[in-house]
């Protein structure tokens, strides 16, 4: 029962998304990126960033699947979809209209993080560190402080959504993280719900990595994202023996991302945080493999180095779900573990830094970001 919802909700999405990429002619006009020339941009031709409808469909059939088979989950799955509404309609309305300001979808991220509190009445009660554990035990910070993480991690699967099946991949990842530590504490409704992401986002994917047919787009980066974060902040409140920094562990990747870039921004070259620029960690390691490539007698294709990145960082999510398994009871291990990525990124990030990513788009090239 459980592998034919799972593939009814990857036919649904990847066949909702193949209609998409088919019937472009006629919405293109709103729906592709025609935006080349932004600075962040790194394809060469316009494609369908609404990629998010099927994702949004997908977990529409896990509804539906578990109604008609008498299914435990779906009625917090629904709620789960009502939930993430503003966000997602907020996101897929920057896809269409290319109007839409950040800071209008990270006040809808953290408007579907209250809702889903105020819903599904979860939100953090244990941080496992001392100061903030006695500061979280009043209500008000303690629906604070959720709000602010569901709608950070939300955003910031935003943030890394730079290269063909990156965001998709790294979510899909980190789904399989949550869903490894929910099975392994007997916690299976959250195991479902990171598998029915997991299985929306393999639709996407198939048509996403690596040649690109079709992006994540805004709406189903947030409504991801959305996902993501709200399945960990439920692993860890229904199961008090898990770390809140395992949990981080699982997350580090787009969290730090997030972080490092508006360190970068603000305080290293002095700039607004939401000005696009070329210094994210995905831009410089595709620069790095597309220029390697085009040094060669015989360059291979563009969608080679879009392929050979996103791997490269999948490959580094997926170590942070191992050791997040592996000290998921231990918070003194998953918080040393949070410090040994953010060391390696910074390492790795310094290795691939050219000086040219110090330079900074005009804000006309950056209305787009």
């Amino acid at each position: 029962m459980l592998t034919w919802r799972l593939a009814s909700i990857f036919a649904g999405s990847f066949m909702v998304c193949a209609l998409l990429v088919l019937t472009q002619r006629w919405h293109g006009r709103h729906s592709l990126d025609h935006d080349l020339a932004g600075v962040q941009k790194i394809h060469a031709k316009p494609v369908p960033r609404i990629g998010g409808i099927g994702l949004a469909f997908g977990l529409i059939i896990a509804v539906i699947a578990g109604y008609l088979t008498g299914g435990a989950t779906y009625p917090t799955t629904l709620l789960l979809l009502a939930c993430a509404t503003p966000v997602f309609l907020t996101g897929l309305a920057e896809d269409l209209t290319k109007k839409v300001r950040v800071r209008t979808r990270l006040l809808a991220s953290f408007v579907s993080a209250a809702i889903a509190i105020w819903v599904l009445d979860v939100r953090y009660t244990d941080l496992d560190t001392v100061v903030l554990d006695s500061l979280i035990q009043y209500p008000v910070l303690s629906v604070l402080f959720t709000v602010f993480a569901v709608g950070g991690v939300t955003h910031s699967i935003n943030i890394v959504d730079g290269l063909n099946g990156l965001a998709a991949g790294a979510v899909s990842i980190m789904l399989a993280g949550l869903a490894t530590l929910a099975w392994l504490h007997g916690d299976m409704l959250v195991m479902k719900l990171c598998l029915w992401g997991i299985a929306a986002m393999g639709g996407f994917l198939l048509l996403n990595y690596p040649f690109g047919r079709i992006f994540l787009g805004d709406g189903g980066a947030y409504l991801a994202g959305f996902w993501l974060a709200q399945c960990g902040v439920m692993l860890v409140e229904r199961n008090p023996r898990i770390s809140a920094w395992a949990l981080m562990l699982v997350w580090i990747y787009p969290v730090w991302e997030t972080v490092f870039s508006m360190y970068r921004r603000r305080v290293r070259d002095g700039v607004e945080t939401g000005q696009a620029d070329l210094g994210h960690m995905h831009q410089l390691l595709y620069r790095r493999l597309r220029g390697k490539a085009q040094t060669q007698a015989r360059p291979g294709p563009e969608w080679r180095a879009h392929g050979l990145a996103s791997a490269v960082i999948w490959g580094i999510t997926g170590a942070c779900q191992i050791f997040a398994v592996i000290a998921n009871e231990k918070t003194l291990y998953s918080f040393s573990f949070v410090l040994i990525f953010i060391f390696v990124y910074c390492w790795f990030y310094q290795l691939l830094s050219p000086d040219t990513t110090r330079q900074h788009p005009s804000p006309i090239q950056a209305a787009n970001f």
